[in-house]
């Protein structure tokens, strides 16, 4: 009789929790079924090139105000992540990074170059809010000036850029740069503001 009783009460509690399980996992599917719509996928894709030029006032903090000029050039490279929804139909794509080489120079002619990352956030239909910083070579040509440029060395390049394109292969950009020394470089203490506005032309047709 005790064997009987034992024997049931495990093969009830066997069932019960099988019936807990198999409730969970029902629960769960329909859950993912629902969110199917918000499936999305990084993605890594081959691109043709963009070039972006953006021309720009400066100010390295000590002057008053802004004054022009500043050119920064950016020349990006054949591949760009992606976030996309994957059971969505192709359009803007919902983050993008890319890399770009950086040639940013003042009117006296001294300059800075090397490579960037770009983080770009879609906020509305074909308008984009960036963060890309890089690592720059600045290169001091003519001396005594009042762009920020002081000595030659290595400089971090920030920019926040707000984009909107006006069709699939231009678009137009306000841009917020900034060159320091981040407090790692110290011996390079290059110093400069820019506010400018851009245009940017990609030869991909997407």
């Amino acid at each position: 009789m005790r064997l009987f009783i034992l024997l049931s009460a495990v093969f009830i509690t066997g069932c019960y929790c099988y019936g807990q399980e198999n409730s969970k996992q029902t629960l769960l599917d329909s859950l993912n079924k629902a969110r199917e719509k918000d499936l999305g996928a990084f993605n890594l894709y081959v691109t043709k090139t963009k070039l972006e030029f953006i021309g720009g006032a400066f100010s390295n903090r000590s002057n008053q105000g802004f004054q022009p000029f500043t050119c920064t050039y950016h020349v990006y490279l054949p591949f760009q992540l992606e976030l996309n929804r994957v059971n969505e139909k192709a359009g803007d794509k919902l983050l993008k990074i890319n890399m770009p080489l950086i040639v940013h120079h003042s009117k006296y002619g001294n300059y800075a170059i090397g490579l960037g990352n770009r983080f770009s956030f879609l906020i509305y239909k074909r308008l984009y809010l960036s963060y890309q910083i890089g690592l720059v070579w600045c290169e001091v040509v003519k001396k005594d000036t009042d762009d920020g440029f002081t000595k030659m060395g290595l400089n971090f390049h920030h920019e926040f850029n707000l984009s909107y394109g006006i069709t699939k292969r231009i678009a137009l950009s306000a841009n917020l740069i900034h060159i320091s020394n981040g407090g790692l470089f110290k011996n390079v203490k290059n110093n400069q503001d820019v506010l400018g506005i851009g245009v940017s032309y990609n030869f991909n047709s997407y």
